[in-house]
Parts: C-alpha cells; structure tokens; sequence
C-alpha cells in the first residue's frame, strides 16, 4: 500500500559480518536497479552485518561507494531492531564457560585413560579433531565473534561511517507474563550474567543502540550525532518473528499471545518518521504513499 519495496538479504545465522556484508552488498545491487534510494534494516547479530556492509562500501571501489552517496540510488536511512552491534553478555560469559567445560573435560578423559585402549582414545582425538577442523565449525565460531564486544572493539576502531545518515533503533525489556518459554532460560542466564533484567533476552538495553559504546573515537562521535533513539518498548528479542518460530511455540506461549504483537511496528514507524521529515520522498501523485 505504501509502495515499500522489500529485498532480503541471504545472509547466514552466525557467520562472519564480512560473508554477511558481502550478501547485503548482493541485495543492494539488486535494490538500486529500481531507481530510488533505498534504507538498511538489521535485526540483532544483522545491525553489525548492517554496519560492516556500509564501512566496506565506503572505503571500497568508487562502484562500491557509489552504492551508498548517489542521489538518486544511494543509502538514505537506517533501523536497528534489538542491535547486537555492541555484542551481547552472553558471548563473554559463554566463552569463560567453555573454557571451564575444556578444563573440566581434560581432567575427566586423563583419568579415564587407563580404563580405554590407546587405539580407542586415538579414534577419539581424530574425531574430536576433525569436528574442530570443519567448515562448518569455522564457520560458526567467525559468526560467534559477533557476539563478543572484544571482538567487535576491532571492527569500530577501523570503521567509518557516512554522517548525514539517520538511524531509527528499536529496543525492548522482556516481562515475565509475556515472556517466551523457549526464552525464559538465557533470559535468566542474561539477567545473572549482567546483573540487571533490563533486556530483551539476548542484548542488554545500554547495548542495544545505534553507536558504538565500548570504542571512543570520531566515527563513533558520528554515528553517535546520527542515532535518533526511541522509545524502550515492552517485548522480547524474537518479537518480529512468527513462522519462524512455530516450532517451538507452546501452549502457553498461545494463551498469553507472546507472539502476537502487531508486527509492521518493527518497520513502519521507521518509514513514517523518515518520511515526515523528507528523508524517504513521497510517490508520484500520490502523497500518501512512499
């Protein structure tokens, strides 16, 4: 009704922000063959694939950097929904637990080795070695590093940011009566972890924000200036999903509606506030579409 048109992203649940940004740069290709501007929408670990597709283009190519500044085809906007661009206690705290997990391990197969033959422990190592070795644990553990703020300290101390951009940020603190099942475990965890319940489940309400918070230096000054705030709203993490998350949808869940949220809150508030303010232009002969 609006005359939104939306292109998705292939990117990958924890993989790493430069195979991310690298589909983001896809989709964006695609999005200014239609002759307008276009905006980013990123959701948690997607703010921080969000933020590295931007610093790519903007130091890349003049192909690159024309896929950001043109006038005509270039980024005007930004949303961040639940951003996990600061990282997340949980990545941290899950680190220090699988260190102790390692040390814990070691000192149980040291005592089981004279229950178990050398040929067994060898097929043992070769196939705990080779779990480590696969692509698909790389692969996990690159996407993981997005989680770490450690990590992320890395990618803002390089990273540079177009300044006239502005940033809508939607960020959430759970309630205990509307609350998932499925995440009522690591909303705890995160509650312990952080020692506040100031959270949407997986990233910290102080975290969740369209600047860098851990790195001080002049791009995070200026995506500081671009970041419009909003509201704290009262909802978890996994809000704007509802196919996606059938699965493990129980009765509960049903009877006190946890995903039944009015989903375009996520999106159109967004476009509503760019568009009053002429960011995002009206359509031809028709001022009330955009």
């Amino acid at each position: 009704k609006r005359g939104v048109v939306t292109v998705r992203a292939d990117t990958g649940t924890a993989r790493s922000v430069d195979y991310n940004a690298n589909k983001i740069e896809e989709a964006v290709e695609q999005a200014v063959k239609l002759g307008r501007p276009y905006g980013l929408v990123g959701y948690s670990q997607g703010c921080a694939n969000e933020f590295n597709f931007e610093s790519l283009m903007l130091s890349g190519t003049p192909d690159q950097q024309k896929l950001l500044i043109s006038s005509e085809t270039g980024l005007i906007c930004r949303q961040l929904l639940f951003s996990a661009a600061n990282g997340s206690v949980h990545g941290p705290a899950g680190e220090a637990k699988a260190h102790q997990l390692i040390t814990m391990s070691e000192d149980f197969f040291k005592y089981q080795q004279g229950y178990f033959s050398r040929a067994f422990i060898s097929s043992t190592l070769n196939i705990i070695n080779d779990i480590l070795d696969s692509a698909a644990f790389q692969k996990f553990m690159g996407g993981a590093q997005s989680f770490f703020p450690d990590a992320l300290k890395a990618f803002w101390r390089e990273a540079q940011h177009m300044s006239h951009i502005p940033t809508c940020v939607l960020r959430g603190v759970l309630e205990q009566h509307t609350t998932p099942e499925s995440l009522e475990m690591i909303s705890n965890l995160l509650s312990k972890q952080s020692g506040s319940r100031l959270h949407d489940s997986q990233v910290h309400v102080y975290d969740a924000v369209g600047h860098p918070i851990y790195v001080k230096n002049r791009n995070g000054r200026i995506l500081k200036n671009c970041d419009m705030g909003g509201a704290i709203q009262r909802t978890h993490h996994w809000s704007p999903l509802s196919e996606e998350v059938e699965y493990v949808k129980t009765n509960k869940d049903v009877q006190q509606a946890s995903f039944d949220c009015a989903k375009d809150r996520h999106i159109f508030p967004f476009c509503d506030v760019n568009a009053r303010f002429g960011i995002i232009g009206y359509a031809p002969g028709n001022e009330k579409t955009f």
